[in-house]
């Protein structure tokens, strides 16, 4: 062994060229984990050791690694990812590593990804992204894409396989907000006439008082009400959605369907929220309970009682997609066009807003994170506003 002053652990091999160790980190079990480097020369392995020293020091430091970008995305979603998010979330993941980033950009070492090679990536999806071949990806997709990648390209920096995260240098392409589409108080009124003519047309009524998700809806049981005498409480703490086998559930298991529906939690902890019940539609839940019981008694033994608000009529769960068919006759009923079940959610906060409601108890009944969400969303002016404000500047300039 031959050391130089500051040089570290150096030594010259048999064959005539040099070798540097160095200590790059520690491993799950707290034990040094120990690289080298070679070159022909004492100085140039003395230069690349100093080099690499710097930057552990500085924490710019990546150990030499050849993971491509595939196998590290994968490594990432099932080590971090599995059962530490929502399903749906996971399955979107997949959807993204599996059907974009890993044909793609899949091969090319981690290390060597730059952001040149991911906005050139993000720029042909945005173009050329679907996979029916009928054009690009949304800019929303190709946010949240991006989202995902960013978060992967951190643990990656975590985990000391790269330096820097590729992704802060990318430009993604605006989200542009669509416009609200909510129901006039006159289509309101129809839409309410109509609710009567479908089995589960209470529901409707339900969102337009409450602004719940129809997934949300779906996932109602009656033992979240906490009734009182004229009113009850709804406790929101559930959802219902349909999600797609994970790709590790569809290559081990044989004549497994393609999806499933699922029973989980609310997405965030402000989707987890209590809404009260008061008048008319107080009245309508208690009718619709009698009327589901009644249900219960003639399906007699064949009935699962799985404690759904909306359910079939043998007490199988409803799920989003026949919710929004519910809906979708009903305001064909009342000749409202260009509606879909969320309009409900649009129209309750509409209203809220019109009538003076705080936009903090808004944003709470509707579980938004935040208050800036419900502004961003509901805080338009309607054209009859828009008017009265014209007619009060000329008032004042005529007075």
């Amino acid at each position: 062994m031959r050391r130089g002053n500051n040089e570290g652990n150096i030594r010259q091999r048999k064959d005539g060229t040099w070798e540097a160790r160095y200590t790059a980190g520690y491993n799950d079990q707290g034990k040094q984990v120990q690289k080298s480097i070679y070159g022909k020369t004492r100085q140039e392995v003395r230069k690349k050791l100093t080099e690499i020293l710097n930057n552990i020091n500085k924490g710019r430091y990546a150990s030499p690694s050849d993971i491509t970008v595939a196998e590290w995305l994968e490594q990432w979603l099932v080590t971090y990812n599995n059962g530490n998010i929502h399903a749906r979330t996971y399955t979107s993941y997949e959807g993204y590593i599996y059907n974009h980033f890993k044909p793609a950009i899949g091969k090319i070492k981690l290390q060597k990804l730059t952001t040149e090679n991911l906005q050139m990536f993000y720029n042909e999806k945005l173009l050329n992204g679907r996979s029916d071949g009928k054009g690009g990806l949304s800019a929303k997709t190709i946010r949240n894409m991006n989202n995902m990648f960013h978060a992967a390209i951190k643990q990656a920096q975590i985990n000391h396989l790269v330096v820097e995260n590729v992704c802060d240098g990318v430009k993604i392409p605006t989200v542009r907000q669509k416009e609200i589409r909510y129901l006039t108080k006159d289509e309101q009124v129809r839409i309410m006439e109509n609710t009567k003519a479908e089995r589960l047309g209470f529901a409707v009524e339900l969102a337009l008082a409450t602004g719940m998700r129809e997934a949300e809806i779906c996932g109602l049981k009656w033992s979240d009400i906490k009734w009182n005498n004229d009113s009850c409480v709804i406790n929101i703490k559930r959802i219902i959605s349909r999600i797609s086998h994970s790709k590790n559930e569809r290559t081990n298991k044989k004549n497994i369907k393609k999806t499933l529906v699922v029973e989980a939690e609310t997405k965030t902890e402000k989707s987890k929220r209590e809404i009260p019940v008061i008048g008319n539609t107080f009245s309508n839940l208690k009718k619709y309970q009698e009327k589901q019981n009644l249900e219960k008694q003639t399906a007699g033994s064949a009935y699962m009682n799985n404690d759904y608000l909306f359910c079939n009529e043998i007490g199988q769960v409803i799920e989003p997609s026949q919710m929004r068919k519910i809906f979708l006759r009903i305001a064909k009923r009342a000749d409202v066009e260009n509606v879909n079940f969320h309009t409900l959610r649009h129209t309750f906060a509409t209203r809220a807003l019109e009538s003076g409601a705080q936009i903090k108890v808004v944003s709470d009944i509707l579980g938004h994170t935040t208050t800036k969400i419900t502004m961003d969303l509901y805080c338009h002016t309607s054209m009859d506003e828009k008017k009265k404000t014209i007619e009060q500047i000329q008032n004042y300039l005529n007075s």
